[in-house]
């Protein structure tokens, strides 16, 4: 990665500020976009919001945006108001994080980039709209793009401590689908290896290789903290009717490949299997 040229990064959560450190350890400068401003010089306040996007003195060469769609919009506007400002400043590269989501319900099969896109929840749909205008706006520009689509996200600080110590509940393993996620120290590695100037581009998943259910994923957190968790629910339509907002992740199914994205890098995470990510992730920054 060329180090004399500056990454943009736009929306600094939970993975943009593990990218800016990361970027930081490597000697490569770095400029955040995010709503708030927090106090660091390298980070402007900016309201993907309101029109126009002002991003005069940015550098907009490889920009790798990283902030959601609003949750009560149809499509994403704050993307495309984004995109309307890079009109006449194309980038070179644009690598957008999207969800794994967009595939909606494959019935548990097994997922590559080749399989059609069946999202249904509102959330999924603004995604992807947002992959759609990347790619048309990176085609016209004649830009390199990337769409990573990613699954659940854990991490130091993700892995739903609080909740297990107050006693969550879990389905039971028998009727717990399984499930898809990527640790965040292997998306900020993978996005670190897409930046190259000859890296490949269009739509890869990323995931580990291990389909752990949440409830296993959940138990095995709190064997690792000391805590037990209460009885499992035995019903999985009444455990949907307590936590409806688990629904539409359980009720999706389907096992996420991610051979592509490994082979083009010639690289494979660190966190293959949860086990390890979870031990890695209690006490880390």
């Amino acid at each position: 990665m060329s180090q004399n040229r500056p990454i943009l990064i736009v929306g600094l959560g939970y993975v943009g500020h593990a990218l800016a450190r990361a970027l930081e350890d490597l000697g490569v400068d770095w400029m955040g976009l995010r709503r708030q401003p927090e106090g660091n010089p390298r980070v402007r306040p900016v309201d993907l919001d309101r029109d126009p996007v002002s991003l005069e003195g940015v550098e907009t060469r490889r920009i790798v945006y990283l902030a959601p769609p609003p949750g009560n919009a149809e499509g994403d506007p704050r993307l495309r108001r984004f995109l309307r400002a890079l009109e006449g400043r194309p980038p070179e590269r644009f690598i957008y994080a999207s969800t794994t989501g967009v595939y909606g319900n494959q019935e548990g099969a097994v997922v590559d980039e080749t399989a059609p896109l069946r999202a249904a929840t509102a959330r999924a749909l603004r995604r992807l709209d947002a992959e759609r205008a990347v790619v048309e706006a990176a085609e016209r520009w004649r830009s390199d793009w990337v769409v990573l689509r990613l699954p659940g996200i854990y991490g130091p600080g993700r892995l739903r401590e609080e909740q297990i110590r107050a006693g969550l509940e879990v389905p039971c393993p028998e009727v717990c689908p399984p499930g898809n996620r990527i640790h965040r120290d292997d998306i900020v590695d993978a996005i670190l290896r897409l930046l190259a100037d000859d890296a490949p581009t269009g739509s890869f998943n990323l995931a580990d290789a291990e389909h752990m259910s949440s409830t296993d994923f959940a138990r095995a957190v709190a064997g690792r903290i000391g805590v037990e968790l209460p009885p499992c629910i035995e019903d999985i339509e009444a455990y949907y009717a307590a936590y409806p907002g688990m629904a539409s992740f359980l009720r999706e199914q389907r096992r996420i490949d991610s051979t592509r994205i490994r082979d083009a890098l010639q690289w494979r995470p660190r966190y293959d299997d949860a086990i390890s990510g979870i031990e890695a992730s209690l006490g880390g920054r």
